[in-house]
């Protein structure tokens, strides 16, 4: 077989051919050759025939006619006596042997009754026999008779020609004559085997020059055909060599800009994968992109992790990894156009993420449905700020509803006449100036707050020991915790460390802490204030009491604002519900932290960190 495949090549297809061109012209060529060569050698043959035939006859006619004597209409014709027959018999004889000059020859001199007068031949005994061939009766005819016949004994090919003699319209007789063909065809034979010799020849010499000619066309061909296998395989840093500037040159060059211009291609296309695919990697969002069927092809690692996904969900229906509503699951059809809706991630459980999902639907030229683009987008704490943002607007119409209503209904009480009582009129006017300064509080802790939001608020940070900052802030709260028996217990370990803060908004945050364990700290109850260095950076403060604590629900959301772990309670003490949100966002104004540890019925503990001062370092 692999052999056969050799003569499938273009190389032996084109030699093939060129063997066939020169076999076919040869060929042509040698048949009209041989042709018109065996006609002229059989027409120059004949020719030479008739002209010996036809002078011999000229000659002899004399001797026939003296032969054979004439009279006169009313007498007899008397013929020679023996001597004169002799003597033109010689005579004929001797022009038979001498004018026919064609080698091998038979020619025999009849007369009128087809009697051999003459012949060449060795063997005499046939002169005085008769003729009775069919060309020598139609010559004694009147009648010139030719043909060419196969010699029974030879097996060669003869002429055979008989020519009558003629005195006017007498026919004196006839001339014989048969004549071997053989060494013409044996130049013709000779002939053939030169032209066979010469297309042996021209056929070898169209081989070799076939192959020549073949491999200046087939090598660039093949080597273009391995350059192509290459760029098949990934490889484009060949060149075909250019061989010469004709068509096939130009094939080679056009084959080479080619690869020039596909490497070009891939390579920006390689780069503009990479970049798409490091822009889908480092995505905020996930994405997600699926067939026409609704299975998804390409995911990005955010999309991952949004959908908590530990399988890899390749091939899988995208309805099935979003976990999509029954109405949605049928397939594409539902996502035609563009949409959104939401997810919850996991769909049960209590810490859930709110996932956002956008379809986009991509349409091919047909527009028709090519697949389909889902984007996630994780808006749980946009969500949750919103929420907060609602709550907040209605603990502060709250807050501020309730002074506001008490006010009104102690100044209408007072304008209907309540005004003129000596004993009421002072309890409603404090009443009013205590709701008055509550509001105060609140707007003053809400402008603080937006000023922390917006960082607008500008810290004026020294150098400081932290003890000078909670000894005053001590001893304030010790004289209100004496009344209820209250014991504030310092240790300060650290307390000459110096922090880096601002003085007056940590003088805040530990008024707001302190205030709250003393406001939920049990009579006779202890608070304890201590410091300590966490390592050359951070100084950490804690304010533990033995109070009421925290339910553990609760701590998640005890920094948000106007929280309240007891609403009543704390409305009643005169709170916000602003204050740990404040200290929250003046210890990470610093770049500390603040952390609070409760448990029910035993008491509270609030840690916070601040800066330690390390010299040049801050004031640059």
């Amino acid at each position: 077989m692999k052999g056969l495949r050799i003569f499938q090549t273009v190389r032996w297809k084109i030699v093939v051919i060129y063997i066939l061109l020169i076999l076919i012209a040869m060929q042509v060529i040698s048949a009209y050759f041989i042709r018109e060569m065996e006609r002229y050698y059989v027409s120059n043959f004949t020719e030479t025939l008739h002209s010996h035939a036809n002078l011999l006859a000229v000659n002899v006619e004399r001797y026939l006619y003296s032969g054979t004597g004439s009279g006169s209409g009313n007498g007899a014709t008397a013929g020679p006596d023996e001597g004169e027959n002799n003597d033109y018999r010689s005579d004929i004889n001797y022009l038979v042997n001498n004018f026919v000059t064609l080698q091998g020859a038979i020619v025999q001199v009849v007369d009128e009754n087809g009697i051999v007068l003459s012949t060449t031949e060795e063997e005499k005994g046939i002169v005085g026999q008769k003729n009775t061939r069919a060309e020598v009766n139609m010559a004694l005819l009147g009648t010139r008779n030719e043909a060419i016949k196969m010699d029974p004994e030879t097996s060669q090919r003869v002429k055979v020609l008989a020519v009558p003699v003629k005195r006017g319209n007498q026919v004196l007789g006839a001339i014989y004559m048969e004549a071997s063909m053989e060494s013409m065809y044996q130049i013709m034979r000779e002939l053939n085997q030169i032209l066979a010799t010469g297309t042996g020849i021209s056929l070898l010499l169209t081989v070799l020059l076939g192959i020549a000619l073949s491999r200046t066309i087939t090598k660039p061909v093949i080597e273009i055909t391995r350059q192509a296998t290459a760029m098949a395989e990934g490889d484009f840093n060949r060149q075909v060599h250019i061989y010469s500037e004709d068509e096939i040159g130009k094939l080679g060059q056009a084959f080479n800009y080619l690869t020039k211009r596909l490497r070009q291609a891939l390579t920006q296309n390689e780069e503009e994968r990479e970049k798409l695919s490091s822009v889908l990697a480092n995505m905020s969002d996930g994405v997600i992109a699926t067939d026409r069927d609704g299975n998804i092809m390409l995911i990005n690692q955010r999309a991952k992790q949004l959908l908590q996904l530990e399988e890899e969900p390749l091939q899988r229906p995208l309805h099935e990894v979003l976990n999509l509503p029954e109405h949605y699951q049928p397939g594409l059809e539902n996502f035609q156009g563009d949409g959104s809706l939401m997810i919850e991630i996991p769909p049960e459980g209590e810490d859930k993420s709110l996932i956002r999902v956008t379809f986009t639907s991509l349409q091919g030229k047909d527009q028709l449905g090519k697949g389909m683009i889902a984007v996630l987008q994780d808006v749980t704490r946009q969500e949750k700020l919103e929420q907060e943002r609602k709550e907040f607007v209605a603990n502060v119409s709250h807050e501020l509803r309730t002074p506001l209503t008490t006010m009104k209904s102690y100044l209408e009480a007072l304008d209907e006449g309540a005004l003129e009582d000596k004993n009421i009129a002072p309890k409603f006017i404090k009443v009013v100036m205590n709701e008055t300064e509550r509001m105060i509080r609140l707007v003053h802790d809400l402008l603080q707050l937006s000023r922390l939001d917006s960082k607008e608020a500008k810290l004026v940070r020294k150098p400081v020991a932290i003890k000078t900052i909670i000894e005053p802030v001590a001893e304030r709260f010790m004289i209100q915790g004496k009344q209820r028996g209250l014991e504030i217990e310092l240790d300060l370990t650290d307390g000459n460390s110096k922090v880096y803060v601002d003085r007056d908004s940590v003088i805040q945050v530990l008024d707001n802490l302190m205030s709250n364990a003393v406001k939920y700290s049990n009579d006779q109850g202890k608070i304890w204030v201590r410091t300590k260095k966490m390592n050359h950076n951070w100084l950490k403060v804690e304010i533990e009491d033995q109070g009421v604590g925290i339910p553990r629900r609760d701590l998640a959301r005890i920094f948000e604002r106007f929280y309240r772990v007891d609403k009543a309670r704390s409305r009643s003490m005169g709170g916000t519900g602003l204050g740990l949100s404040i200290a929250r966002e003046i210890v990470h104004h610093h770049g500390g932290n603040i952390h609070i540890d409760s448990k029910l019925n035993k008491g509270t503990r609030v840690m916070f960190t601040l800066p330690i001062y390390r010299g040049e370092q801050h004031e640059k």
